[in-house]
């Protein structure tokens, strides 16, 4: 497995010549965010399906009603 300075040389090796620090921060952002995903998945923090719909049935009734635009 590669260290985390190896993963991040990749991924700004990935980037195009032009990319910001905004996009650099952006990339380590991401690839954060699914390192963290994928952790809690494999360690069985998830939800069902309908255990997720009835969270958002849930929700305050707002503009659009409950839940309107993520049942859809």
């Amino acid at each position: 497995m590669a260290s985390v300075k190896e993963e991040i040389h990749a991924l700004i090796d990935r980037l195009p010549d032009d990319a910001t620090y905004e996009d650099v921060e952006y990339a380590i952002y991401v690839r954060r965010e699914i390192e963290l995903g994928v952790q809690e998945v494999e360690s069985g923090h998830v939800l069902s399906q309908e255990e997720a719909e009835a969270r958002i049935l849930g929700w305050p009734i707002g503009q659009f009603g409950r839940g309107a635009l993520l049942l859809r």
